[in-house]
């Protein structure tokens, strides 16, 4: 990383963005049709052999997400975890001569002239360190000039079990708890988790990654025989995001398709005596305006 300080102190220069109340204006918009699936059953018997709790869990999400490109075409904002840029042989000399100066800020100007002199290997110093492609990506996030989502979001859930009520006996239950909750909502932490969404074109290796918000608040209702008392749960209980990474396209330009998600966060039941892993699958396309 010092490295990276290093260029990025002596080769960037700072500019003052005037900012309008759409940032992005001009900028290349879309839409994002996504279509979530999940489902996931377990269940949990207690040590005292008698108590028993089970959980078959249904998640669904049909949002068009409105999105708007955010610039820095150089480097992905979704991206799976990668190696570190390789460097040319020019760069890796730069790089030793660099860690070799330390904390010497005379040694640091005086190898970074030589370098510069020596015509820097043809290259862009800062795009090299950093591993910046310019013109490779499309990177876009939910427009929060508009309306960024409209949809819904389902919950169907069916809860089972034996539990005991001191001092009454063990007692047999089975109840539903299903809700939805329509897009756009009024509520503004919400409406901010929802506008969450990014999402990254790699016009090279035509290929699309996505990072989709679904830790999100759903009302619900509780079916008859109920004993919890829940009013919302979690569309998806664990990471804030379900992530994509390098899915191919439909075809050249064509930015949509399907992924099977094996592991999509989770499912709970009272109070997460019983937790079930959802699974399931994602459909998506986008499309530019």
């Amino acid at each position: 990383m010092r490295v990276a300080i290093v260029f990025a102190s002596l080769f960037l220069t700072t500019t003052t963005v005037a900012w309008a109340e759409d940032p992005f204006e001009g900028s290349q918009r879309g839409m994002l049709s996504v279509t979530l699936e999940l489902s996931g059953t377990n269940r949990v018997d207690l040590p005292n052999g008698v108590e028993w709790a089970a959980i078959e869990a249904r998640r669904s999400m049909a949002v068009e997400f409105e999105l708007v490109d955010v610039g820095n075409d150089g480097l992905p904002i979704v991206a799976a975890k990668r190696d570190g840029p390789v460097l040319s042989p020019e760069m890796d000399g730069l790089k030793g001569k660099i860690e070799a100066c330390g904390d010497d800020q005379a040694c640091l100007a005086r190898t970074m002239m030589e370098f510069a002199a020596a015509g820097g290997g043809g290259a862009n110093v800062f795009q090299q360190m950093t591993g910046q492609q310019p013109g490779r990506y499309r990177n876009f996030a939910g427009d929060r000039s508009g309306t960024c989502a409209k949809g819904t979001l389902v919950v169907k859930d069916v809860l089972t079990g034996v539990y005991i009520p001191p001092p009454e006996p063990a007692r047999a239950y089975r109840f539903t708890r299903n809700g939805s909750r329509e897009l756009p909502a009024t509520d503004a932490a919400f409406t901010d988790a929802v506008c969450g969404i990014e999402m990254t074109l790699d016009t090279v290796a035509n290929t699309i990654s996505l990072r989709l918000p679904a830790s999100l608040a759903v009302g619900v209702s509780l079916g008859a025989g109920a004993f919890t008392d829940e009013r919302a749960v979690k569309l998806v209980e664990g990471d804030r995001f379900i992530a994509i990474h390098d899915q191919p396209a439909g075809g050249p330009g064509a930015w949509g398709g399907s992924a099977e998600i094996a592991n999509a966060g989770s499912a709970s039941h009272n109070s997460g005596q019983v937790v079930a892993p959802l699974k399931g699958r994602l459909e998506w396309h986008f499309s530019e305006r």
